[in-house]
């Protein structure tokens, strides 16, 4: 059993830009889930719960490694399903 949720991480998420109100929300993204990306172990559960196993198109470039696997795959999840709040 993985120990990530992704809902979990983007309900965190939301709350956390809804709270920081920052002015470049992408950046407190990709803080956050560069944050999320610290240990090799996380970032295993991260690619299995997000069944991450094609990464040849990315916006990233060529992944060589576990880090960039799971941002990758966590940055493309987010995107996917985050509600932003309207401004």
């Amino acid at each position: 059993m993985s120990a990530f949720n992704e809902n979990n991480f983007l309900l965190e998420l939301e709350d956390t830009i809804t709270v920081e109100q920052p002015e470049d929300v992408w950046e407190l993204i990709h803080q956050e889930i560069d944050r999320e990306c610290t240990y090799y172990s996380d970032c295993f559960d991260i690619v299995k719960a997000l069944n991450f196993t094609s990464w040849e198109n990315n916006d990233f470039g060529d992944i060589t490694n576990i880090t960039e696997a799971a941002f990758a795959a966590l940055y493309e999840w987010v995107q996917d399903n985050i509600t932003l709040p309207v401004e």
